[in-house]
């Protein structure tokens, strides 16, 4: 009996000088190494969070906010299509006809470039974690006061500023990879091509060509898309990313982070 009694104290006063540690621990004054591994934390919870979201199906491509498009330019050429003609044959009848003899293209050469780019971005996501979080540890954070109390994104944007380059290049290859297994690149050669295609038709039971479509059109494109896309692919998990930091900032309670909560929930996060 006094055996258990004993067991009992000993579980009763470690729980208190648990609870006490943990008070002491929330109630110190923040030092600029807390601020600088709580601002890491939240990004690294964002990088998290924003990777699982991208990559599910549909994580790009039914997220307007950040869905991948097609390139203005690119943009520009469908609605020449669309809206022009030659010699009286519609662009859009001459692109039916580019498409019938084109095995990579089933049908809207546009339409299906914009889902095969964001299938390849979701897919991407899967491997941005590591690429991301590597950038987060090496970099050094400078003002770690000012960056917790700036904007609701301060801390995004300064991550931002300091790695969008070199991560831009570091996931570019997986992109590309991406981008081949989806066919996005091949979508693309093959809309490319279409500039070059030449459309034969009968004038007075004469067959006649007209000119390359791309000296008619007059709307030059990107010779290739994998950069591109690939830059839209890194924005959307910024933005993303940035999101989850405005819930930390609105509720940091809400997550089991030690160093989220005491940094986030300090009164140097408020402002006091």
């Amino acid at each position: 009996m006094r055996k258990v009694l004993a067991l009992l104290l000993t579980i009763v006063s470690i729980s208190s000088f648990s609870c006490e540690e943990a008070e002491k621990f929330f109630d110190l004054p923040l030092t600029d190494a807390e601020i600088a591994e709580g601002l890491k934390a939240a990004l690294t919870q964002g990088v998290d969070s924003s990777t699982t979201s991208a990559s599910a199906v549909d994580g790009y491509l039914k997220n307007e906010l950040i869905k991948v498009f097609l390139p203005s330019e690119v943009t520009a050429l469908q609605t020449e299509i669309e809206t022009g003609s030659v010699v009286g044959i519609k662009y859009s009848t001459i692109l039916d006809a580019y498409v019938a003899t084109n095995a990579n293209i089933n049908s809207d050469p546009f339409e299906e470039l914009v889902v095969a780019m964001n299938r390849g971005a979701e897919a991407a996501a899967k491997k941005a974690s590591p690429i991301f979080l590597n950038a987060i540890t090496s970099m050094s954070i400078t003002d770690a006061l000012g960056i917790l109390q700036g904007g609701e994104t301060s801390a995004t944007e300064y991550f931002i500023s300091k790695t969008r380059g070199n991560l831009i290049a570091a996931f570019q290859p997986e992109i590309t990879t991406a981008l081949g297994q989806t066919k996005a690149l091949e979508l693309y050669d093959a809309l490319y091509g279409f500039l070059s295609y030449q459309y034969e038709y009968k004038s007075l039971g004469i067959t006649l060509k007209t000119p390359k479509i791309g000296s008619l059109i007059n709307q030059e494109i990107p010779e290739s898309i994998d950069g591109y896309a690939t830059e839209r692919a890194v924005e959307g998990l910024f933005y993303l990313i940035g999101e989850e930091e405005k819930k930390i900032r609105a509720s940091p309670l809400d997550y089991v982070s030690d160093i989220i909560r005491k940094v986030f929930n300090s009164d140097e996060a408020k402002g006091l």
